[in-house]
């Protein structure tokens, strides 16, 4: 049996002993405080059939316990149920319990999902009125988790929509959640790919507030040093303490090694609650993106050394279990070759600062020839949209001589990352490739408006609504936020396959960044390149000076740099 299949036989195992849950498990979660993660076990893992009976049975028992338990016992019921009301009102259901591709016919309909909610309403609502104080609790915690959010989310007034959201009965807060969760336009694509028009799954472009994103429908989660970090300024009351008990705990430890515990732990919390989808999907989805140091992106043998060192301790950290984690290597020639001996190990990775075909092709062959179950091709939109912006509007002098004006510049900047995604997943396809083992990603997504020539772009977030159809797209809470607020936005299940406007593809060739990006030079992936994109100087890997200096990747990196060592000091200085 070859390594993909061994693990892929692992995650069904471990699946399988999940099922064998009882009812008295689910109660004794509740008991121990872990109620949210109650909700979510009895949500993943049981059989659709199964579940109305465990539900009844559940609402019965904790009926009968609440009316003479103590105040926690109280409260940690009133959370477990509104948890798993919210997990029914979402798109966490289909993951499991409307999962036809599991189940066939056995699934549950709608209608007997909002019996489910209806009878969870009703007891909340009862317990509300008979236990007050254990409420009030609940909602001054989810107002806090609320405005954090928001505020994430770059929303006007975090604390007003935070107290809107949460204000009134639990009732109320769970029906405003459920219309939030049914407005939402990033909700609306991945209903498009449970419906089976496109592959397209959904990330989340930071490392915390993921249970939100999960509920509209994300599978995958991004980290680095600059959103660990955010991620700690996005909720210190639940980060501060674990910091500072991770410090005191190794204080032999140097900054490097503090900075990696740190880490694993975001990324634990992640993978955690992103493991069911993993192995319900054996493991095809429900993975945390990791990012060795990016100091070392230079060094194929640090990151080797690293990556699994960090692999072998979450396998412990999960009794045995298959680490739902895919690393970050950069796009360079070190990257390549740390791509090469984790993806034959069965290691599933992210290619990032990745920005040009040069780098992309060379990648997709590495990961198709390795074991790993899947493995992702992430292209930055506005990480190169930004220096080819910059570089176009330099030009305009010359620009200006050939009819281009400033908004003619900045239109089709924001089309180049698209542009490339566009025709990474073509190339794919003709050659072949299986874009569920090797998944083009696009990430660094920005929002254009109030700039003229934004107007002219089919949205204000071409980076979603042109990459749709692609494997996965990941992002931002501000994205996000502003995208869910949009009354009408066009979206099509597969319009990552319709060219980008001729006119657009005109003006970038004025770009030499942008020409290196979409010039493919090796004839076994493009017979027939036109030589207009052919730029002045042809990047490859080899060349790792050129790579290195060339402006995408050298700002990126360079911003990597600086925030791992930001975060390493961050954490020295609570010693």
């Amino acid at each position: 049996m070859e390594l993909r299949a061994q693990l892929e036989a692992r995650i069904n195992q471990e699946l399988q002993q999940k099922r064998s849950f009882t009812v008295d498990d689910i109660i004794g979660m509740i008991e121990a405080g872990q109620s949210e993660e109650a909700a979510d076990y009895l949500l993943f893992f049981s059989k659709p059939g199964d579940f109305p009976v465990q539900a009844r049975q559940l609402r019965r028992l904790l009926a009968a316990r609440v009316a003479e338990g103590a105040q926690d016992w109280q409260q940690n019921s009133i959370s477990f149920l509104t948890h798993l009301t919210l997990d029914l009102c979402s798109m966490l259901a289909k993951w499991n319990l409307q999962n036809e591709a599991l189940y066939g016919s056995q699934v549950l309909s709608d209608t007997q999902i909002q019996e489910e909610i209806t009878a969870n309403l009703r007891l909340l609502a009862d317990w509300e009125a008979l236990f007050p104080s254990a409420t009030r609790g609940l909602r001054a915690m989810w107002r806090e988790a609320a405005k954090a959010r928001f505020i994430a989310e770059k929303a006007k007034e975090p604390e007003a929509e935070a107290e809107k959201l949460v204000s009134g009965t639990i009732c109320a807060y769970i029906r405003n959640m459920a219309e939030a969760f049914r407005r939402s336009n990033l909700r609306k694509i991945a209903e498009m790919r449970v419906a089976g028009l496109n592959n397209t799954e959904l990330g989340n472009d930071y490392a915390a507030f993921l249970k939100y994103t999960m509920y509209l429908g994300a599978s995958f989660v991004t980290t680095n040093p600059v959103l660990v970090d955010v991620a700690w300024d996005a909720d210190p009351a639940y980060w501060d303490p674990i910091m500072d008990q991770l410090v005191a705990a190794n204080a032999q430890a140097d900054a490097e090694e503090l900075a990696r515990l740190a880490t694993l732990e975001v990324v634990l919390a992640n993978m955690r609650l992103l493991r069911p989808i993993f192995l319900l999907t054996n493991g095809g989805m429900g993975c945390v993106s990791l990012q060795v140091n990016p100091k070392k992106h230079g060094d194929a043998a640090a990151m080797i050394a690293d990556a699994m060192a960090i692999y072998e301790e979450l396998t412990a950290r999960l009794d045995g279990g298959v680490p739902n984690v895919v690393f970050k290597l950069p796009g360079t020639r070190a990257g390549l070759e740390a791509c090469r001996a984790l993806t034959g190990r069965g290691i599933g990775v992210n290619i990032t600062v990745n920005f040009g075909l040069f780098q992309q092709l060379r990648f997709a062959e590495v990961i198709r020839e390795g074991q790993a179950i899947f493995a992702t091709l992430t292209e930055m939109n506005g990480r190169l949209a930004y220096p080819v912006r910059d570089e176009l509007l330099a030009k305009l002098p010359e620009l200006s001589a050939h009819g281009i004006s400033q908004a003619d510049v900045l239109e089709a900047a924001a089309w180049s990352g698209v542009a490339l995604v566009k025709k990474l997943q073509k190339l794919l396809k003709e050659k072949g490739y299986d874009l569920k083992r090797v998944k083009p990603l696009v990430a660094s997504l920005r929002i254009y408006k109030d700039s003229p020539g934004y107007e002219r772009l089919p949205s204000a977030y071409p980076d979603v609504t042109e990459a749709i159809g692609t494997s996965i797209i990941t992002v931002f809470p501000d994205v996000r936020h502003a995208f869910d607020q949009e009354e009408e936005i066009a979206l099509q299940a597969n319009r990552i396959d319709e060219p980008v406007p001729d006119h657009v593809l005109e003006i970038l060739t004025y770009s030499e960044i942008f020409k290196q990006a979409y010039y493919v030079a090796d004839a076994k992936w493009v017979k027939d390149e036109e030589e207009r994109f052919r730029p002045s100087k042809v990047l490859a890997l080899e060349d790792e000076a050129a790579v290195a200096a060339w402006p995408p990747v050298s700002n990126t990196l360079k911003q990597f740099a600086d925030s791992y060592d930001h975060f390493v000091q961050r954490l020295v200085s609570r010693r």
